[in-house]
């Protein structure tokens, strides 16, 4: 049971939390004559890439504009998120320095920031999605858990990156340098089974195509998701996550001297 002491510091920090994510949604759009629709137009424009140069190359895969855009709205969202949350400590360090407050609130109110900022766009992706074909139905439900998963995984993943980052800025150069190699390392544009069955094994190395079979099961075959690869991916968000938490406390205390 915690002591009225410690429940006011949680309601504190959560009140915190959710003032950094709406700071953080409002700051993003400052001065942005399109604003919000910055995060509509990213994905579109990657979509209308794919669909012209790729749909009749992957001709085998039915329906390819729906089976793109699901698979990249939530890269977008990989991919931004872990930029953000590597970023967050040290773009924090004169509020760390001048406040005692717990580290950790960065990463977090940047993770939030990001859910809030997904949840919007996906209201017109939606409408979208249902113009290409998508089907709504008791399965479509499993993307909240399925969501879920993979944000607690991207912030297990980051919040290593961010630790990290605080004593070797090339963590963070050298993240940026990488996604757009993992962007074609993960099947947003292509199906594995399109790959010579002796070289799938490879992209299972990567542990986002285990969170975007996921996806594909509950938005694109209106299936739930396969009982495989949400045990996989429970599995992978657990490991990172524990890591991660881990190595951000044991490394905290050296932080405020490598602002």
């Amino acid at each position: 049971m915690l002591s009225e002491t410690q429940q006011n510091y949680s309601k504190s920090y959560i009140n915190l939390i959710l003032t950094l994510a709406y700071k953080n949604v409002k700051v993003r759009y400052k001065n942005s004559i399109l604003g919000f629709f910055w995060s509509l137009l990213s994905p579109l424009i990657f979509l209308m890439i794919f669909v012209t140069v790729f749909s009749n190359v992957f001709s085998d895969i039915e329906n390819y504009p729906l089976y793109a855009l699901t698979g990249l709205i939530f890269w977008i969202f990989f991919s931004s998120t872990t930029i953000q949350i590597i970023g967050s400590v040290l773009e924090s360090a004169g509020i760390l320095k001048s406040v005692n407050i717990p580290p950790i609130i960065f990463p977090i109110s940047s993770l939030v920031a990001s859910l809030i900022n997904l949840l919007l766009s996906f209201i017109p992706f939606i409408i979208l999605m249902y113009f290409f074909g998508f089907k709504v139905s008791f399965n479509t439900l499993w993307i909240f858990p399925v969501l879920l998963n993979l944000a607690l995984f991207t912030f297990g993943f980051s919040l290593i990156m961010c630790s990290l980052n605080v004593f070797f800025r090339d963590i963070g150069m050298f993240w940026n340098s990488l996604l757009p190699a993992f962007f074609y390392f993960t099947p947003i544009a292509y199906s594995v089974k399109m790959l010579p069955e002796e070289t799938r094994w490879i992209l299972k190395l990567n542990p986002l195509f285990h969170y975007f079979e996921n996806i594909r099961d509950v938005l694109y075959l209106n299936t739930a998701p396969s009982t495989y690869y949400v045990i996989t991916s429970l599995l992978l968000t657990i490991s990172f996550l524990g890591t991660g938490i881990i190595i951000f406390k044991k490394l905290e205390k050296g932080f405020i001297s490598n602002y």
